[in-house]
């Protein structure tokens, strides 16, 4: 009877512990004389494309898997392929290889790491090693030698077990996620109170649970910014670190590291692409476009800070002539956007109001009119030049930032303060809306409001205050946007958004700059920039 249930043709699981059998194979050590990593995926995942950086990577996770590299921190742009080999292959290999340890594996959700254990577990069985029938989970799967691997959301609980190999993928869902204070602290607690209490210490003097943390970065107080941070403290983890942006910068354009840190040198010349047999430098090219400088640096050049550190560059700001007294303008829209917040005490929010005007297309447009602007004679036939013809001198924009203003003021003064404002409006001035917030105020107020100011729109918001700026960004750096001067407290906010003091200025101008051009450009039949949908 035992001979049968130890014939592999009838054993399929081949569960020797279960059993009480000794296992021949590990007598003959053939379940630690595993082959290379490589060799493992050709096996696991035949036809697996072993591109450039994917062989620098398995190199380094070679070296986790021999006890040479103990922190390991990898940073590539989305889609690219990492999870496949970090959380999916390199655990199957790292279990096979140690069938008496924890692999632990964390993402966002619980849903997102099991998946990952999942196939870890099948790339595991592939290559011929058993499980234990008494534990088969996709969240928690043993061997016959009763180690395995386990996996939970970030900030869900890994009681029970401890790990020898941890392994963080992808911890926030998205910008919302890695953009809220709030989230990421609880993500740092949980890091802290949980994620390192799990893991295992070191044998005889031996280094301990070896971590492995990937992502794509998404803003500079991630995770990964955290762990950075905390290597100037009193007990810095000397991480090493595989940082491949998705275009390769200049060595004094590279990011800098802590010198406890080791760096993976990049083997590419400045301006290659990472992988161009996925993602040739032209798409790389369009993507930089369609996402915006802020977004481009953070999630493919893994720099979550463009050079002045916020979402607004100041190289994008132009200026144009004019001030609000004396318009020099007709407008094809105007509109008058308010961020309005009715405590008027000293430490109280601000009130942010945003004249901003509309651009008729032939006055962005037409050549006669841009070489009047420079002070240029023209030549009679010039008033024949056909309207839709392009300026020479590259995009024009089509939204201009009038005037900006913010007070603090409660209920009676934000009507006193609409009504002067709106009777003191020059000709060519006056708004087609006045905007204000319907979320942020409540169905009462607004009706209030409407009764009292002519015009007047309430706007529900989409989205967060930081993801409505983030459409708005593109729109500044594509130069769809000026400003007339005046407007230097407007533009010192956006420099200083999403970590400034005060945003109230940025809320209105955001909210104006999505409504025209929702209302007024798109309906229009006019090309705006297309927004790039992340995914990972």
């Amino acid at each position: 009877m035992s001979g049968l249930l130890l014939d592999p043709a009838i054993d399929l699981w081949s569960d020797w512990g279960l059993l009480g059998v000794p296992d021949p194979a590990k007598d003959q050590g053939t379940l630690f004389d595993l082959p290379p990593f490589r060799d493992f995926i050709e096996a696991a995942y035949p036809g697996y494309a072993f591109h450039t950086w994917a062989e620098r990577l398995i190199a380094l996770l070679q070296r986790v898997a021999d006890g040479e590299l103990n922190r390991l921190i990898v940073c590539c742009p989305p889609r690219l392929g990492k999870s496949l080999l970090v959380s999916k292959l390199f655990p199957a290999y790292w279990v096979s290889r140690y069938p008496t340890r924890f692999c632990a594996i964390a993402s966002y959700s619980a849903e997102l790491a099991y998946a990952h254990s999942r196939e870890a577990r099948h790339y595991y069985r592939s290559v011929g090693h058993p499980l234990s029938k008494d534990s088969t989970a996709v969240g928690n799967w043993l061997t016959p030698d009763r180690g395995g691997c386990i996996a939970a959301g970030v900030r869900g609980p890994f009681t029970g077990k401890g790990y020898a190999l941890g392994i963080i993928d992808d911890p926030y869902k998205g910008p919302e996620d890695a953009n809220s204070a709030g989230q990421r602290q609880k993500l740092i607690e949980w890091f802290q109170s949980v994620w390192h209490t799990r893991a295992e210490p070191g044998v005889n003097g031996s280094a301990g649970a070896a971590q492995v943390v990937v992502l794509t970065r998404w803003h500079q107080d991630d995770l990964i910014g955290w762990l950075l941070q905390q290597e100037s403290g009193e007990a810095p983890q000397q991480w090493h670190v595989l940082n491949l942006p998705a275009i390769a910068e200049p060595p004094q354009q590279q990011i800098k590291f802590p010198a406890t840190c080791t760096i993976e040198p990049d083997w590419r010349q400045p301006g290659e692409p990472l992988c161009p047999e996925r993602f040739p430098l032209v798409e790389l090219e369009q993507i930089r476009i369609r996402a915006g400088s802020y977004w481009w640096n953070a999630l493919y050049q893994q720099r979550p800070s463009p050079a002045e550190g916020l979402l607004f560059q100041r190289v994008w700001f132009r200026t144009t002539a004019g001030t609000h007294a004396h318009s020099g303008r007709s407008f094809a829209a105007v509109v008058l956007s308010c961020d309005l917040s009715f405590k008027g005490g000293a430490e109280n929010d601000y009130c942010g109001f945003c004249l901003l005007g509309l651009l008729p297309d032939q006055e962005a447009r037409h050549p006669a009119v841009q070489a009047n602007t420079r002070g240029e004679q023209l030549h009679p036939s010039a008033a024949r030049v056909r309207l839709t013809a392009e300026p020479q001198g590259g995009v024009v924009h089509r939204i201009e930032v009038i005037w900006s203003q913010h007070h603090r003021l409660d209920l009676p003064g934000v009507v006193n303060f609409l009504g002067q404002t709106l009777a003191s409006l020059g000709q060519g001035l006056s708004p087609d809306a006045v905007l204000i917030e319907d979320a942020a105020n409540g169905p009462a107020v607004c009706q209030l409001l409407q009764r009292q100011i002519p015009g007047l729109i309430a706007v529900r918001p989409s989205g967060s205050k930081v993801s409505r700026a983030h459409a708005v960004a593109p729109l500044l750096e594509a130069g769809q946007l000026a400003f007339r001067s005046g407007n230097e407290a407007l533009i010192s906010e956006l420099l200083g958004f999403p970590n400034g003091a005060h945003d109230d200025l940025v809320d209105a101008f955001c909210q104006g700059v999505i409504w025209l051009q929702t209302q007024h450009w798109r309906s229009q039949g006019k090309a705006t920039p297309r927004p790039l949908l992340f995914s990972r």
